[in-house]
Formats: structure tokens, C-alpha cells, sequence
């Protein structure tokens, strides 16, 4: 079946349908040689030449009809495709704005975190003494973004 791929559907539907009719005659012909008195040596030949013909015919004309199919259904999957990598761009857009803003908050946060600390490190540098609201705004830097 292999050999489907390298001619076009018309010439293969054509072929298929020229097999099954050469079938069909070389068959009638063998059946009805024995009549004619020329031909009744050859009806074995005519008779074996038409179903070989015959099933030739219907077996090609079966695989073009599954190659038809599998091929309307990698169509079908390729449009489906198309509509998923849309759907897919539309959500990156949103996944993108959405991390934006969340990045936003945390340079904000992480901002006014580190002007807070470096107020207060002034007053406390004098002593050495690292004062607990310095540690908790140190550890709310690290902590993630509220929720």
C-alpha cells in the first residue's frame, strides 16, 4: 500500500476501477468460454486472470478508501491543532500580564522593605544591636508575596 503515496487519488481511483472491470470481463469471459470454440481451451486462464484481476481491484480500492480515511483524520487532528496553539497563545497572554502584575507587587513590596530596614539601621547602628522589628522585616522580605 505504500506505492498509494507516490500518485495522485485521481490516477489510483481511475486504476482501481480499471482492475475491477478488467475483472469483471476476464471472468465473464472464462465462465462463458466454454461457448465459444475458439476460447474453451483458455477458460481456466480468463477464469483465474478475472478474480485475480477482480481482487486486485477490491483490495486497492480498500486500501485507498482507508488511506482517504486516515488522511481526513489527520486533517481533522491538524485543525485541532491550529485552535489549541490559539487557545494556548490567548492563555500565555494572560499567564504573562498576570505574572507581570505579581512582579510588580513584589518589586514594590521589596521596595519599601528595604527603605524601611535602612531607616531603622540608623538608629540602631550606634549600639550593635540587632532591635526585632529589623529581624521581622527581615523576614517578611524573605517571606512570599501576600496572598
Amino acid at each position: 500500500m505504500w506505492i498509494l503515496h507516490f500518485f495522485p487519488d485521481n490516477f489510483i481511483l481511475w486504476f482501481c476501477n480499471c482492475l475491477l472491470l478488467a475483472g469483471i470481463v476476464a471472468a465473464a469471459v472464462g465462465f462463458a468460454a466454454h461457448r465459444v470454440p475458439g476460447l474453451w481451451p483458455y477458460q481456466l486462464a480468463f477464469k483465474l486472470g478475472g478474480i485475480a484481476l477482480l481482487v486486485l481491484g477490491v483490495y486497492f480500492r480498500g486500501g485507498l478508501a482507508v488511506e482517504t480515511t486516515w488522511r481526513e483524520r489527520v486533517a481533522e487532528v491538524e485543525a485541532r491543532l491550529v485552535e489549541a496553539e490559539k487557545a494556548s497563545a490567548e492563555a500565555t497572554k494572560g499567564i504573562d500580564l498576570k505574572t507581570q502584575k505579581q512582579t510588580a507587587a513584589v518589586r514594590q513590596r521589596t521596595t519599601y522593605i528595604r527603605q524601611y530596614v535602612d531607616r531603622e539601621v540608623v538608629k540602631y547602628n550606634e549600639t550593635c544591636i540587632i532591635p526585632e522589628p529589623f529581624v521581622q522585616a527581615h523576614n517578611r522580605a524573605a517571606e512570599a508575596a501576600p496572598k
